[in-house]
């Protein structure tokens, strides 16, 4: 029995947790690094062993490796020279040869093969010892040491997600599943799951076989089988031995017929525990992990979130804090911060409490070019619309070279001249999410100028893969300091964060070569952006609420046509009932796709593919559409409404990869624009009482600047002349003559036209179509036919991509596409697709940030009343007194069309309406 007093000791089973982290990342989108470094399964092991470590904080702790070249297994299993399998079909036993142990086994995915370096150095990093032993497999040598711990007293937990490993359980030793919740598996669990003791595993795996490691047990004795016959006999021995009482033909013969293989796999399914592994118990005590390991391998695979849980290093010397300065103290750091600072702004008190994380829109911050920085930080949901001054509400954190960090408040007398400093153009100043800044300093009744730096645009520019960019983030990314939680010191150590970040980021741009797009596009951007978050959209919101009285009849009409249809009443917005109903009651085919645990999917594309052979899903596919439309639109904007009735929506210029804006609390962008319903929420956008609204859209962008790119003459003459380029499609791809043409032919060649631009594959364009790939690759095969010049731009674009692993738009903003040279397919393929799109959609973005920052502009010189009030993707709405709306129009529609030159037109619809439906 092992001793209570002695701790317990945990083996790792390495490999098989390498394994289970590669493959749980594969239903889930590839991670790499910006150099290409596949890091999913690195990310996940590491993640695993954290988990391990902070759930039970193991005094002993070991990871056991396969070695490498061949075990002993291989040699025993050569005897095999063949084996017998059950024909389901036939009902016989057929001979085949063996190929041997393990060589069924599929080659280990060269994506993990890369990584497998980078999983041994997180060991290292963690200080945990690998232990192997030549010719004995990692379950061997757990084995060993399982029983000889337990020989010692100790305790012993075996980690892993193997069910051979059930055979060495007894009370001391036991197996630990991270995977299945920390599931622990005593004796009496195993009988649980696997219907025998620890003791008979053995001989039910002997049974059984198994198919990953090629044993073949005893044919056409399957799971429930193996255990039955253990059940009744005790051991293969004696179920070999008396096999004539066993009643079911396929059994019997088969123990009859195939002793000496079965005896053969018994051996190799048995752990061996006599292995003479060397190993120090001492060597195995749990450390503190190395952190300057840690930092090395987690910087280097861009693991920004474990990076933040790392303590500092201890060279990294922390910036003092004086949290309640002297007046003294205060004037001298003024006195330097005229040369330029740094800055941390709250907008009240409260809101520190609540910053310990801090979420994407809420931070911003400024250093100058090398001495200072300004940060500034709203609350946690920050007011788009104008708040009365309350300067005495304003804390914070000032930051000047050489100076400590200082926590300022502003409702003191001696601080009045730093009101002067952010508002001087001279003064240089830096910040993260300048528009925050902005927002958090000018609602409390001044202003800030001279600001140089916008730390988080640069994060944006140096990576927009990246998928935050807050502050916490890029210090853990971009510096060896992260940010500590302490909300009492947050304000300053934020500030003195942008000021180390500010210089050495702004460098990182510049050798980009993307400086200018920050100092022409995305800088000029932000308080245009502010702007139009303050003007705000105006909302209808009866129109609304007459369509949610609508919507929730219709809503529940369907309910009942569901209910009728399925016979079973349930909870159609609960995927478990809904999956019951379906797959078990309905018993509709099981998709291939699962979702998480035992629940089978029901996800869209599930129930798309259903919908085409039933009606349940169709109408559940209708049901989810009306009810994400009514909860998202027509009940939620109108409490997001302010007292006139606008809705300040928040513009997030980093929260995409292609450079395209989005919109948040609420999402504006994606409200559906080809469905009657989108349409008709649409309706509800109405301009100021008085005024109308404008709108302004780009003509199909993506594909005139895919003439202008790839100069095919076809598509650059279609553009030049005024040609309609799905006519053209459709007559050139699939033969139709114009004059004849139907609207469904067109539209067919439109989805050939923008699925070129995406990069479409004969099965995505069959799917759309609703044709077979055959024909989809037809049509896509005589699309590159025709338009040869694209085929050249693709191929351009492709062989400039595998080179330099990045590809830039029109304007020189990069994206880096280092997956474009992996091993795994699927990334490769996905890389390539973005390659194509990107200078596309990544121009066309740029192209409209262009056009609005000479819009507004003009409308400033113009001295007009009229208001830019959203952007979506390539579309700008506008509120303008009807007295402008002549010349408003024609401005907008100018400036768009000539915000820069290509070799076929630019072309803006523009049109004037009382609500943005019935624009015309």
């Amino acid at each position: 029995m092992a001793d209570e007093q002695k701790p317990a000791i945990y083996l790792l089973d390495a490999m098989a947790f390498i394994f289970r982290a590669y493959h749980a990342m594969q239903r889930q989108r590839p991670m790499s690094t910006r150099t290409g470094i596949p890091t999913a399964a690195t990310y996940v092991f590491v993640n695993m062993i954290n988990k391990l470590r902070r759930d039970f904080q193991p005094k002993y702790l070991a990871a056991i490796y396969d070695p490498p070249g061949p075990v002993f297994r291989d040699e025993r299993a050569r005897e095999m020279k063949a084996v017998r399998k059950w024909n389901i079909k036939t009902q016989q036993f057929e001979e085949v040869d063996y190929a041997g142990y393990k060589a069924t086994r599929t080659e280990t995915p060269p994506d993990l093969l890369q990584q497998m370096p980078y999983i041994r150095r997180s060991l290292d990093a963690f200080r945990i010892p690998v232990l192997l032993h030549e010719g004995f497999e990692a379950d061997d040598v757990i084995g060993t040491l399982s029983c000889k711990f337990a020989a010692e007293g100790y305790k012993v937990y075996v980690v892993s997600s193997d069910k051979d490993m059930m055979q060495l359980v007894n009370d001391d030793v036991l197996i630990l599943n991270p995977t299945k919740d920390n599931l622990i598996l005593d004796p009496k669990k195993v009988e649980e799951t696997l219907g025998v003791p620890p003791q008979q595993v053995i001989d039910v795996m002997a049974l059984r076989g198994d198919s990953v490691d090629n044993i073949p047990g005893a044919p056409g004795i399957g799971d429930k089988g193996s255990v039955e016959l253990i059940q009744q006999f005790g051991t293969v021995e004696a179920a070999l031995d008396r096999a004539e009482e066993v009643k079911r033909k396929t059994y019997r013969e088969s123990l009859q017929n195939n002793r000496d293989n079965i005896m053969l796999s018994k051996e190799l399914v048995t752990i061996h525990t006599n292995v003479p592994v060397e190993y120090d118990l001492a060597a195995m005590e749990t450390q503190a992990i190395d952190p300057i390991a840690c930092r090395e391998l987690f910087t280097e695979l861009e693991f920004t979130t474990l990076l933040k849980e790392l303590a500092p290093p201890e060279d990294a010397k922390p910036a003092t804090y004086i949290l309640d300065p002297t007046p003294e103290q205060l004037a001298a750091l003024l006195t330097s911060a005229k040369k330029g600072f740094a800055l941390a702004v709250f907008e009240n008190a409260a809101a520190i409490a609540s910053e310990v994380s801090v979420p994407e829109e809420d931070e911003a911050e400024p250093p100058p070019p090398e001495t200072g920085s300004l940060f500034a930080v709203p609350p946690p949901v920050a007011p788009a619309a104008p708040v009365p001054p309350a300067s005495q509400s304003l804390r914070l954190g000032l930051a000047v070279e050489g100076h400590d960090v200082t926590f300022v408040d502003m409702g003191r007398p001696e601080a009045e001249p730093l009101k002067a400093l952010l508002e001087a153009e001279n003064v240089p100043k830096s910040v993260h999410d300048l528009k925050s800044a902005l927002r958090a300093i000018e609602s409390c009744g001044f202003a800030i100028r001279g600001v140089v730096d916008d730390v988080m645009l640069y994060s944006y520019l140096i990576n927009p893969t990246h998928g935050s960019h807050t502050l916490a983030d890029i210090a853990a990314r971009f510096s060896s300091r992260a940010l500590g939680k302490d909300p009492n010191t947050l304000l300053v150590e934020s500030a003195d964060a942008v000021l180390r970040l500010a210089k050495p980021m702004r460098d990182d741009v510049t050798q980009a070569e993307t400086m200018k797009v920050y100092d022409e596009i995305d800088k000029p951007l932000v308080p245009l952006l502010l702007k139009m978050e303050r003007a705000g959209v105006r909302i209808d919101r009866e129109v609304l609420s007459d369509m949610s009285s609508r919507l929730a009849v219709e809503i529940d009409s369907l309910s009942e046509r569901i209910y009728e249809t399925s016979g079973h009443r349930f909870n159609i917005n609960s995927p478990k009932q809904l999956g019951d109903v379906l797959f078990n009651k309905m018993a509709l085919p099981k998709p291939l796709k699962y979702g998480k645990g035992k629940v089978i999917s029901t996800a869209q594309d599930v129930l798309e593919e259903l919908a085409e052979h039933h009606e349940v899903p169709r109408l559940v596919l209708e049901f989810r559409q009306l009810a994400k439309l009514k909860s998202t639109y027509l009940d939620q904007l109108p409490q997001l409404a302010d007292s006139e009735g606008r809705i300040h929506t928040t513009f997030n210029q980093v929260g995409t990869a292609t450079g395209r804006l989005s919109s948040i609390n609420p999402n504006l962008q994606n409200i559906p624009v080809r469905t009657a319903l989108g349409r008709e929420i649409r309706a509800a956008f109405i301009a100021a009482p008085g005024n109308v609204l404008l709108s302004a859209d780009y003509s199909q962008i993506e594909l005139r600047l895919m003439a202008h790119f790839s100069d095919d003459p076809l598509l650059v003459d279609a553009y030049r002349t005024g040609k309609d380029i799905h006519t053209l499609t459709a007559s050139e791809v699939f033969g139709v003559d114009p004059e004849t043409m139907d609207k469904e032919t067109r539209n067919r060649a439109k989805a050939v036209n923008f699925g070129i631009v995406y990069g479409i594959s004969p099965f995505g364009l069959a799917a759309q179509l609703g044709i077979e790939q055959k024909e989809a690759k037809l049509y896509i095969e005589r699309y590159f036919e025709r338009y040869k010049g694209v085929r050249t731009f693709i191929d351009a674009v492709l062989a400039t991509v595998r080179e330099e692993q990045k590809v830039k738009t029109l304007f020189g903003r990069v994206r880096p596409i280092p997956d474009i040279q992996s091993r795994n397919a699927n990334m490769r393929g996905f890389a390539e697709r973005t390659a194509v799109n990107t200078p596309l959609q990544g121009t066309a973005a740029d192209l409209i940030k262009v056009a609005m920052l000479h819009i507004d502009a003009e409308l400033s010189r113009r001295q007009l009343k009229a208001k830019m009030t959203l952007q979506v993707h390539d579309e700008l709405l506008f509120d303008v007194p009807p007295e402008e709306a002549k010349e408003v129009e024609a401005m907008v529609k100018h400036e768009m069309e000539s915000v820069i030159e290509l070799k076929v037109p630019l072309v803006a619809d523009t049109g004037v309406g009382n609500n943005w439906r019935d624009i015309k």
